[in-house]
């Protein structure tokens, strides 16, 4: 979206949503003064492989950076796992950002819960998929209060296995030290209702003290964006220029 000649923005999706369905809305309107770039993740679109690691997406957008733009963009948002991602290139140091939103990105190794949770999510997001019951409750302890954003931002083609493979790498993450050693300028932001983003932010700051942190009223994972996209693109675009 948008001119090659405009400054590039990059916005990586999260789990079990579309680039489209994650921030097709927000691009368009920022198209007009941005190059919009919508990275697909394997597992997420048709006719493509099941999502393996984290590891290989950060490599084929790597890849294309430096294929496309020198090795360089103006901004990189990641999205719940996208997030996930963009901290990992962050700590990769093979591209140059020059400034990131992280938006609830999960950072936190849940020990010994993370057996639990990546067995009982890719089960929850197939039976969202497949349209079948899943108790509000349940959706609310993962997504926060009245939030169904995951819910209609689902890609319809998600399979068990690429769930399983993004939960293992995203439930048992631990932060590099080379992170500190990023020349990006990192936001944080994630809604007040997001238990593991809060928990993520902090454990972030300790290695990016400069980090901002924004928190969005009442909203739970995915529910800005989804809710408010047009709200969305114009604080990215003010967060872009300063």
């Amino acid at each position: 979206m948008g001119s090659e000649a405009f400054p590039t923005l990059l916005f990586i999706p999260g789990l079990s949503a579309t680039a489209e369905s994650s921030y097709g809305k927000a691009g368009r309107y920022l198209q007009d003064q941005w190059h919009v770039v919508l990275c697909e993740l394997d597992g997420h679109y048709e006719g493509n492989p099941a999502f393996t690691s984290i590891d290989a997406e950060c490599e084929q957008i790597e890849t294309y950076v430096l294929e496309n733009h020198s090795g360089r963009i103006h901004g990189m948002i990641g999205l719940s796992l996208g997030g996930t991602i963009a901290v990992s290139i962050l700590s990769r140091g093979n591209i140059q950002i020059e400034r990131t939103v992280l938006d609830a990105a999960f950072c936190v190794d849940m020990g010994m819960l993370k057996g639990c949770y990546g067995w009982f999510f890719p089960k929850g997001v197939a039976r969202v998929r497949d349209g079948k019951y899943v108790p509000g409750f349940l959706i609310d302890l993962f997504m926060g209060r009245g939030n169904r954003s995951m819910v209609e931002m689902i890609y319809p083609g998600i399979t068990v296995g690429t769930c399983r493979n993004a939960c293992r790498d995203v439930y048992s993450y631990r932060i590099s030290d080379q992170l500190r050693n990023t020349s990006s300028r990192v936001e944080f932001w994630r809604g007040s209702w997001e238990t593991y983003p809060k928990k993520s932010a902090a454990l972030l700051k300790a290695y990016l003290p400069a980090m901002t942190e924004r928190v969005f009223p009442r909203m739970g994972h995915y529910q800005f964006l989804h809710e408010h996209p047009k709200e969305y693109a114009a604080l990215l675009d003010q967060s872009m220029r300063s």
